[in-house]
């Protein structure tokens, strides 16, 4: 039976031939005229930030995160009906490995996170990386080792028992993505180019138990490919963080039609404090090499990218 590694390593290898070979002629067509259309897109004209631009104003981020529908409506409706073939087509594609595993960087990560820690990535060398809005486009969650779980006394939980095997082969991280909800070993989750660790504040150990088992509960649920909140029997990354830990109030923002939530909207909020997530670690790597960064520095980049991005899709 294939199982997630196999199909990340797939992917490595050329995955998005091979999962784009076997779909249909005319949803092929369909697909790739949705993906130029997609690269070529003009802007959207909403601006609508939802809650997030009441919680960023008067900090150094209240210009970021505007524009955030970078596809016209009708793009978006186009594809809407084919999202879960569209998605794994996306998915599969690889433009390059991440430099965080290309210069070794998630050694010295993998000693600051603890469990429940968030991690938020970016991943440009990921297609997928690139379509979706803004700086960060994904949602991870630390769950911990044999000898962390078991510290917390949820070893011998009954929803955790069947994971035993994984989690002793390094799979530490939980995710929501093409694959739907799965656990992930380091050198999977971290195929990355930067990434924000923010720790939840928690009422407590019990409560800190009752999400770490509530993870591993919600292994095997299907990925929402339209990024829904509406729909709770499927899950998207950051919605799945939001479902275990509601009291994070992760914010949500109108997208397309529907309520969402962004990986940069998450990042900024825990940059400038204005979060129940608290930033611990920055990690930013390229083909030179990887180094942590300071609060002020991942401002600057979140706050840098938008405005690079806004200034790219003013109209000529």
């Amino acid at each position: 039976m294939a199982t997630v590694a196999d199909a990340r390593t797939a992917r490595h290898r050329g995955g998005f031939s091979g999962s784009f070979g076997r779909l249909a002629g005319r949803t092929k067509r369909l697909v790739l005229a949705a993906l130029v259309l997609a690269l070529a897109a003009c802007g959207s004209t909403n601006t609508d930030t939802g809650s997030i631009g009441r919680t960023l104003a008067n900090t150094p981020l209240q210009d970021c995160c505007t524009g955030a529908e970078s596809f016209p409506p009708a793009l978006v409706g186009l594809v809407d009906p084919i999202a879960p073939v569209f998605g794994v087509v996306v998915g599969n594609m690889v433009l390059r490995p991440g430099y965080v595993l290309q210069t070794g960087a998630q050694q010295k990560l993998l000693r600051e996170v603890q469990p429940l820690d968030v991690l938020v990535l970016s991943s440009k060398g990921h297609m997928s990386g690139n379509l979706i809005p803004g700086l960060f486009g994904h949602v991870i969650t630390y769950l911990g080792t044999e000898a962390e779980l078991r510290k917390l006394r949820v070893w011998d939980d009954p929803r955790v028992v069947p994971h035993h095997d994984s989690i002793r082969a390094g799979a530490v991280f939980i995710e929501s993505d093409l694959h739907g909800v799965h656990l992930s070993t380091p050198d999977q989750a971290l195929d990355t180019d930067r990434i924000a660790v923010l720790r939840p504040n928690l009422a407590g150990t019990q409560r800190r138990r009752q999400a770490l088992v509530g993870f591993y509960a919600r292994i095997g649920t299907k990925f929402d490919f339209r990024m829904d909140n509406a729909t709770t029997a499927k899950l998207y990354c950051g919605e799945l963080v939001a479902q275990v830990m509601p009291e994070l109030s992760l914010p949500v923002r109108p997208m397309y039609g529907r309520q969402s939530i962004m990986p940069d909207d998450v990042v900024a909020e825990a940059a400038v404090q204005r979060s129940r997530l608290d930033l611990v670690y920055y990690l930013r790597a390229n083909r030179n090499g990887a180094a942590s960064g300071s609060r002020a520095t991942l401002i600057r980049d979140i706050s840098g990218y938008w405005a690079n991005q806004n200034r790219n899709s003013r109209p000529i």
